[in-house]
């Protein structure tokens, strides 16, 4: 089978709409030979966090083979949702890593005063229920996907710990202890959650990064795996005002660590 990893949308609706148009159209013979697993972190900072997750919610429909991997921007929103007991301070983390623009796209007047802000709260919760099929795709999403040689997870692993008690928390969130480790894992690392300094994926031993920072460069980054075939890279990215779809050449290890002392 077939699989198109997709790094980090962070609210580019219009990137993710041209990738998956590009992938719709490579796989016209057979959808039940390819799917999509998106890498989580769908929502936040861009400015159409909604319609990216309509795009997700039609293509797991579509392609039932498909999945989509929590990431830790969907997280907060299920908790502003689930803990109403801590809904101020989850709203306030979340607003402070980009979910103000998520709010804005799913309805929320974010540009008029509110006196009490638990009115600006039940606003946002009706306004987010008012999708049901985007919670329930949330609230089932993976923590991890099987890809043959690969294990594909959102934001990485904790070296020395097998995948089965790795904390859910290290799977949407760690950084330094997985990124500055050269652990081998018993399946090459596909991963999003920390956008490569080079602003291209990047290929180590032991992991493959494809956030490109959608949100911040404009570069949504997509990994294609096939048994038997090389892998290939995706990057849909604006040129010339136009959207479009190209295979890139990634960064290996050595050309990444020089990116980041130059950067």
């Amino acid at each position: 089978m077939r699989t198109y990893a997709i790094g980090d949308v962070h609210g580019r609706a219009d990137l993710l709409g041209e990738l998956l148009s590009f992938v719709a159209r490579e796989n016209q013979a057979g959808l039940d030979d390819s799917r999509v697993v998106f890498l989580g972190d769908i929502i936040d900072r861009g400015p159409h966090s909604r319609q990216a997750m309509d795009l997700v919610v039609e293509e797991l429909a579509r392609r039932p083979v498909s999945s989509m991997i929590l990431g830790n921007h969907e997280e907060f929103l299920l908790l502003f949702l689930d803990r109403p007991d801590k809904r101020d301070i989850v709203f306030e983390h979340w607003v402070s890593n980009g979910g103000l623009a998520a709010a804005a796209s799913y309805g929320l007047d974010v540009n008029r005063p509110y006196p009490d802000v638990r009115e600006a709260h039940d606003n946002l919760v009706e306004l987010l229920n008012r999708h049901p099929t985007h919670i329930a795709v949330m609230r089932s999403a993976a923590t991890f996907v099987r890809a043959g040689e690969y294990i594909l997870v959102h934001a990485g692993l904790r070296p020395g710990i097998a995948i089965e008690l790795q904390t859910e928390k290290d799977l949407r969130t760690i950084r330094a202890p997985f990124l500055e480790s050269d652990f081998r894992f018993e399946q090459i690392v596909v991963h999003g959650h920390t956008v490569t300094s080079s602003r291209s994926p990047e290929v180590h031993a032991n992991r493959i990064a494809i956030d490109t920072g959608a949100d911040r460069f404009g570069v949504l980054t997509a990994l294609v795996l096939e048994e038997g075939r090389p892998n290939r890279f995706l990057s849909t990215r604006v040129s010339e005002g136009i959207i479009a779809v190209r295979e890139t050449e990634p960064l290996q290890a050595a050309q990444s660590r020089a990116a980041a002392a130059s950067s």
